[in-house]
């Protein structure tokens, strides 16, 4: 979505080009016009919505600038000969064409101004904003001129005017900028996110015909599709919200046209105004409730990714210290463990014994030192991870910690593929390192079960003991830094992770971590 102004900056119109968008503009202006017809209400011939504006709007705020005036002018052109057709005077049809030009310029201009671009409703700040310069200044500055051909008075007209370009403005630009940018999320989603879209149109359509096309009192048409409205701005946020509004839409004012439905007033002159006031009421708070979830979810996804670079920064840390302690100290050392042991031989017949024997004391420090850091190596950046794969990692550090613990550590491993995302095998391997750590330290046992596994949805991980076990409530209020680190790892790749204890009960780790939506997958394990 950030790059959509400099891609319509650096798009090039070639006369073809120009011609191919204008033909577009035509076709949209007459299917606008077509569809603006639809849902005028009788006597009075008021427009509930008209969309011709707002498309054209949209269409402005995806071109460049320089071409403006054509676009306007085709739309125009299209709008004229369309109402001219309809039988309506050339007066009206001057008013209509400089409310509409009016209107989609100061919509456009301010659009442009505020967002450099198509509007990106993303924060309250932006809804705000957009509110100002669509909803409000630009239908406000267009009704003036769109009221002098109103049937019902000036005042009447003047609100009806500029309460059906406002909701088409609060619903139809939102749900068609969503829809393009948004459109390959669209391709790339779950078939469960297709079900439950369908599910969400088909009881939305159900429930409003029975509220708004059946009954006469307006209590159950809000009561039935609330529940769907808040649906659509919870899981589908403002793309969603719009959307589900602009079908309601649809449902009233089709009730309305065949005469029934909670908006059918004594006096026909009403009909309008409340449904317009009715979405209005209906579109305004689950926009602004949509735009809030979806700046919930931004907020998250920037955490998740702040910690993701934390992680990935230590991990490089980790990578560059264990390079430097394997390539530099652990040289050096073994070097100096060769000299010592050339010192004992040179000297064996010559020195004292106690002498020997500090230089045998002094070359088995070093040898052990060495091993020390190689070990240290070895647990910063487990090498094995990177050549042999996830499992084959954990069953070495399995053999370690028995080895290094006296514990008896069985491993179990049930097909886990060694190409797995490097994210995904460097989580879970920490994990069974943290684990494991715990259970050594805490525990007060010396048998510890691994399981790893791989399942239709992706891998599974369990590590478990039967020791002391601890109180998770007040774990859960003051938990530790390996916890925290353990669950922050495991959510950063998607996964669960479940920690089951109780005194004297024992212990057990289960992480599950989903691998559809997994990348960076590489031939022979992660790097």
């Amino acid at each position: 979505m950030t790059g959509m102004p400099q891609l319509r900056k650096s798009i090039s119109y070639s006369p073809h080009r120009l011609a191919i968008l204008l033909c577009f503009v035509a076709i949209i202006s007459y299917l606008a016009a077509k569809l603006g017809t639809t849902v005028v209400i009788s006597p009075q011939s008021d427009w509930t919505m008209w969309p011709g504006n707002i498309l054209l709007s949209c269409i402005l705020l995806l071109v460049p600038r320089r071409i403006w005036p054509s676009v306007v002018a085709v739309a125009l052109v299209v709008f004229a000969v369309y109402d001219l057709h309809l039988g309506l005077s050339f007066r009206t049809v001057l008013f209509f064409q400089l409310s509409d030009s009016v209107e989609a310029l100061t919509a456009a201009f301010g659009l442009s101004y505020a967002f450099g671009g198509p509007p990106q409703l993303t924060s309250l700040k932006a809804l705000a904003k957009y509110a100002f310069f669509a909803v409000l200044l630009a239908p406000f500055a267009g009704a003036f001129l769109g009221a002098a051909t109103s049937h019902g008075g000036y005042p009447t007209g003047w609100g009806i005017a500029f309460l059906s370009q406002a909701l088409g403005y609060l619903t139809l630009m939102p749900a068609v900028f969503g829809w393009i940018n948004n459109r390959s999320a669209v391709l790339r989603a779950p078939v469960s996110r297709y079900l439950e879209a369908l599910c969400l149109i088909v009881g939305l359509s159900i429930f409003g015909y029975f509220s708004l096309v059946t009954p006469s009192s307006i209590v159950p048409a809000v009561s039935t599709i609330v529940p769907f409205l808040l649906w659509a701005a919870l899981r589908f946020g403002t793309t969603g919200a719009s959307s589900a509004t602009i079908a309601v839409a649809f449902l009233a004012v089709w009730g309305a046209l065949h005469g029934h439905g909670p908006f059918v007033a004594p006096q026909p002159a009403h009909n309008v105004p409340s449904i317009q006031v009715f979405l209005l009421f209906v579109a305004a708070p689950f926009m602004v409730l949509a735009v809030l979830a979806e700046e919930e979810q931004q907020t998250k996804k920037e955490l998740a990714h702040e910690r993701y670079r934390l992680i990935e920064a230590q991990e490089e840390e980790r990578t560059r210290i264990a390079r430097e302690l394997h390539d530099d100290f652990c040289q050096r050392l073994a070097m100096l463990s060769l000299k010592m042991e050339k010192i004992r031989d040179a000297w064996r017949t010559s020195q004292p014994p106690l002498v020997d024997q500090q230089l045998d004391t002094v070359r088995q420090a070093c040898s052990d030192l060495a091993s020390d850091v190689q070990q240290m190596s070895h647990t910063l950046h487990p090498s094995i991870l990177d050549n042999l794969g996830l499992a084959m990692a954990v069953k070495s550090l399995c053999r370690e910690v028995s080895e290094q613990s006296g514990a008896v550590v069985r491993f179990t491993n049930g097909n886990t593929p060694d190409c797995l995302p490097r994210e995904v095998a460097l989580s879970l391997f920490r994990v069974v390192q943290e684990a494991l750590r715990n259970a050594v330290k805490y525990s007060g046992q010396k048998q510890f079960e691994v399981r790893l596994h791989a399942t239709p949805a992706g891998v599974e991980l369990e590590v478990s003991d039967r020791g002391v076990g601890f109180d998770l409530t007040s774990v859960k209020r003051t938990p530790g830094l390996g916890l925290i680190s353990m669950r922050e790892r495991v959510h950063l790749v998607n996964g669960t992770i479940h920690i089951d204890s109780k005194p004297n009960a024992g212990t057990r780790v289960r992480v599950s971590v989903p691998l559809a939506a997994q990348s960076n997958a590489l031939p022979g394990g992660p790097n």
